[in-house]
C-alpha cells in the first residue's frame, strides 16, 4: 500500500473515530441529563474503548509499512467494537425514549378519556339540577295556585271555620315550599 492509499485509510479511520465519539458525546449528555449512574458507568467503559481505538489509529499514522497492515487491521477491529458497543446503548437509549413516549401518550388519552367523563358528569348533575328547579319551581307553583284558591274560597265562604282551616294549612304548605325554594336557589 502506497504512503497516500495509507494516509487516506487512516484518514477514513479517523472520520469514522469523530463519530463514534460524537455518539458517545451524545449518550454521554442524555445519561448525564438522566442523572443515571449505571448508564453512565457503560458510557465511561465506552470512553476507555474510544480511547483505545484513538490510540491505534495514532499508531496506524505512525507506522512503517511492514506493521502497517497489522495495525490497520487492529484498528479498524477496535473501531468495529467500538461501533457496536455505541450502537447497542443507543438503540436501548431509543428504546426508553419510545417507551417513555408511549407512556405519555397513554397518559394524555387517560387524561382526555377522564376528562370527557368529569365533564358528562358535570353535564348530568346540570341536569339533574336543572330537573329538580323545574320540580321545585312547578311545586311552588302549585303551592301558590292552591293558596290562592282556599283564600278565595275563604272569601267566598266568608271566613267558615272550615275554610279558615284549609286557608291555614295552604298557607303552611306554600311557607315550607317557599323557604325550600329560597334555601336552594338563593
Amino acid at each position: 500500500m502506497t504512503t497516500s492509499q495509507a494516509e487516506l485509510a487512516a484518514e477514513k479511520l479517523d472520520a469514522e473515530f469523530r463519530e463514534a465519539e460524537a455518539k458517545l458525546q451524545v449518550l454521554q449528555a442524555k445519561a448525564e441529563a438522566k442523572k443515571a449512574k449505571a448508564d453512565m458507568d457503560e458510557i465511561s467503559g465506552l470512553s476507555a474503548a474510544k480511547d483505545r481505538v484513538k490510540k491505534n489509529i495514532a499508531d496506524l499514522k505512525q507506522r512503517a509499512s511492514a506493521n502497517y497492515a497489522e495495525a490497520r487491521k487492529s484498528a479498524e477491529h477496535d473501531l468495529k467494537d467500538l461501533q457496536a458497543k455505541i450502537q447497542r446503548v443507543s438503540d436501548r437509549y431509543g428504546a426508553w425514549d419510545e417507551a417513555r413516549e408511549r407512556r405519555f401518550d397513554a397518559r394524555l388519552d387517560e387524561a382526555e378519556a377522564r376528562a370527557k367523563a368529569w365533564k358528562a358528569r358535570t353535564d348530568q348533575k346540570r341536569a339533574e339540577q336543572s330537573m329538580q328547579f323545574q320540580n321545585d319551581v312547578a311545586t311552588l307553583e302549585e303551592k301558590i295556585a292552591s293558596a290562592k284558591a282556599r283564600a278565595a274560597e275563604a272569601r267566598r265562604d266568608k271566613y267558615t271555620a272550615k275554610a279558615q282551616e284549609a286557608l291555614n294549612d295552604a298557607e303552611r304548605n306554600f311557607e315550607r315550599a317557599l323557604e325550600a325554594a329560597k334555601k336552594r336557589y338563593e
